[in-house]
């Protein structure tokens, strides 16, 4: 087991008084992430000087190499596609190398799809949207993964060392509210009764002062709300110690973002990125128009049949289960690429599906639905979610306290809509089994 795993599974005890002392020393100088940390830190600083088509060649040429002579997948799959490493033989040969998707690795066991590298851990994705995936990561990826993840929160004025509430999909949170060490954060159970959740804060904010919050931006903006209408005086506690915001795990939809700024007078930060660890983009100064590190792997926007950019990413350190050419069957906008690197973009049309289809079975984006029209229900109800029933049917599911059904269908914009809608009213909104609570009930 490496040092970094060691310490993961052992330092849980540690109480927040000890830990924050403990969060004082620097991550490049901690005990088994220290070094790649180091390292990929001073990469991302000299990124804008380097030759960066030069920068992805080397380590996709490393990768594509080791791949097909120690993983069976590429192997057999580049075989059957024509494909020969030796092909790739500049940077413009990259876009020669054989695209894969979830699918075509699923058709192998992961055994099949993964190098028999010793140190490795299994990790698994997509559960909640009902195509489960595994891999294997390897520990040493921490450090990396480490280094990109401040220099996001950097941008709100993070440090390692100022503790965080973290609104998460743990189902093993004890007492409400769990500190961690290892990330310096109060772990929140988000599937608690917030009342109870508000009493656990403000005895903990008489001790330490909390200057982030931290998950899913649909439960922290449910939080919001809970304060903004229950309890105004944690509210006001927060307020006077929050800097800031990272919100990451879902699309942070403008309506969720703009009130928890509003509640805690702060400022908010989201990326872009998957377990699979393939690729990860930030946000730099323009909300919702994510930048790819290319420090953290390959990204790539390619055009489908159905003229749409799909998300190509290649990850460049994970050599138990590699990815490369990884179609993450995101659908992004205005991508924008200089000299063959995909510099920014926009997400269209996430992996999460969240959409439905109406009367002529044709796909509605559920944001555009539910964010993109003015609904008068938003001015009663909190959450939103639709259900779809059948091809062109779909359930409204609202939480609002004194909202009929019928009420809510009149508040409802149906213009210009193909669909049979009916409204169903909900205690509180539905979450998936990681916590999450989308805008499409599955």
């Amino acid at each position: 087991m490496s040092i970094a795993l060691f310490l993961k599974n052992n330092l849980r005890n540690i109480p927040p008084n000890i830990g924050q002392h403990i969060n004082k020393l620097p991550f490049s100088l901690r005990p088994g992430i220290g070094p790649i940390y180091k390292k990929r830190k001073m990469e991302i600083s000299q990124i804008e000087r380097r030759d960066k088509r030069a920068f992805v060649f080397e380590r996709v040429q490393n990768l594509v190499n080791y791949a097909y002579s120690n993983v069976f997948f590429y192997k057999d799959y580049y075989d059957s596609c024509g494909y020969n490493p030796q092909m790739l033989r500049t940077f413009d040969d990259i876009l020669d190398i054989p695209i894969i998707n979830k699918s075509i690795l699923k058709k192998y066991d992961i055994n099949q799809r993964s190098s028999k590298c010793k140190s490795k851990y299994l990790v698994n994705t997509g559960g909640s949207s009902g195509t489960p995936f595994s891999l294997y990561i390897e520990p040493s990826s921490m450090g990396h993964e480490w280094a990109h993840m401040h220099t996001i929160w950097e941008k709100v004025g993070y440090k390692p060392s100022e503790l965080k509430i973290v609104f998460g999909g743990r189902s093993d949170v004890k007492n409400l509210i769990e500190y961690d060490v290892i990330r310096n954060q109060f772990a929140i159970d988000i599937y608690a009764d917030y009342k109870l959740i508000c009493n656990e804060l403000k005895t903990l904010t008489k001790k330490y002062s909390i200057k982030y919050l931290h998950g899913y931006p649909s439960s922290i903006y449910d939080f919001a709300i809970f304060c903004e209408k229950f309890d105004p005086e944690l509210q006001n506690i927060l307020r006077k110690s929050l800097k800031g915001a990272m919100l990451g795990s879902e699309y942070p939809h403008k309506l969720y973002r703009e009130k928890i700024e509003s509640v805690f007078g702060i400022k908010t930060i989201s990326w872009y990125g998957h377990t699979e660890r393939a690729i990860l983009a930030y946000e730099d100064n323009i909300k919702f128009q994510y930048k790819p590190f290319i420090t953290y792997g390959y990204s790539e926007s390619i055009r489908n049949v159905q003229m749409e950019d799909e998300l190509i990413a290649t990850s460049y350190y994970n050599f138990a289960s590699p990815l490369i050419r990884y179609n993450t069957e995101d659908i992004i906008d205005e991508p924008i690429v200089v000299n063959g690197i995909l510099e920014s973009f926009q997400i269209l049309k996430g992996r999460s599906g969240e959409f439905v289809k109406d009367l002529s079975n044709k796909d509605v984006n559920l944001t555009a639905l539910i964010f993109g029209r003015h609904h008068e229900l938003f001015n009663w109800s909190n959450f939103i979610q639709i259900r779809q029933i059948n091809v062109g049917e779909i359930e409204i599911n609202y939480v609002a306290d004194n909202v009929s059904e019928i009420e809510a269908s009149q508040m409802f914009d149906m213009k210009n809509l193909n669909f049979k809608v009916s409204f169903r009213k909900q205690k509180e909104p539905i979450k998936t089994l990681s916590g999450k609570i989308n805008l499409l009930i599955k």
